[in-house]
């Protein structure tokens, strides 16, 4: 984070100039722009933002099963010996912020060649397969279940850290296919009066999905591990495909934006 201010202040002003110093809407005179009904297409964008919140909710309720369920399976049944050393179950949350810092930079230039080649998909349409991967991935852990046979309580038969690692990779593709392109998408769909507004509501999205993720762990002693991962795999993967299936009518509804 220091390091992150630090090249903030450093180059801000010479790449983003005075974007921020000064309100976004305003007259010539300074002073702010009076406040006009909603037009049509605004109410439509908006709807799209509404639309994707919900979808992408179930997202990060399944994302942040990296910090409860991946994490207490992964301490007692995921094989964490390298060499002799046994490695720290905390150690594998670091997985996911390596993997953005290694993988953000690669997702920006395929965005942006895609976009020269007039192939860059749509915002819908980067959201559903960014859950479709992190369905994808929990298959990795039903992967694990299975190697170390199925609802298996003995401690002492573990199953590879390879499925795991497999799993955050996949997680990590659909956060760079989703997060980033969600907070994008609010910037430009938001009437530039709300947009503040809106950026609270998108927000919001995580807090439900923490709640439903906090709640969802109760259940893994109920129903088991193996239950759980495939059940989130199947259902944020069907939700991935009715983004995809809805994505034409999302497109239209945004009026010009993508």
């Amino acid at each position: 984070m220091l390091l992150g201010l630090i090249i903030y202040i450093a180059f801000a002003k010479k790449y983003l100039g005075d974007i921020g110093m000064k309100p976004a809407q305003a007259k010539a005179d300074g002073k702010p722009v009076e406040k006009t009904p909603l037009t049509a297409v605004e109410r439509d964008r908006i709807a799209v933002i509404v639309v994707m919140v919900f979808f992408v909710t179930f997202f990060w309720a399944g994302f942040e099963q990296a910090g409860s369920t991946l994490t207490l399976y992964t301490d007692k049944y995921i094989n964490l010996e390298v060499m002799g050393w046994t490695m720290p179950t905390s150690w594998m949350q670091a997985v996911n912020p390596l993997l953005i810092v290694f993988l953000g930079p690669v997702f920006a230039y395929l965005w942006m060649r895609l976009e020269k080649n007039g192939n860059n998909p749509s915002t819908p349409v980067k959201m559903g397969l960014g859950m479709i991967a992190l369905a994808v991935g929990f298959l990795f852990m039903v992967g694990a279940v299975l190697e170390r046979g199925g609802e298996n309580t003995d401690v002492n038969v573990k199953a590879s850290i390879l499925w795991l690692l497999a799993t955050y990779l996949l997680h990590t593709i659909g956060e760079l296919m989703l997060s980033p392109i969600g907070l994008s998408m609010v910037s430009k769909l938001a009437p530039l009066r709300m947009a503040s507004l809106f950026m609270g509501v998108w927000f919001l999205s995580s807090f439900v999905a923490n709640l439903l993720s906090g709640i969802s762990v109760q259940f893994v002693n109920k129903f088991g591990a193996l239950t759980i991962f495939a059940g989130i795999a199947v259902f944020v993967g069907l939700l991935g495909v009715v983004v995809l299936f809805l994505s034409r009518w999302l497109i239209g509804k945004m009026h010009g934006i993508k």
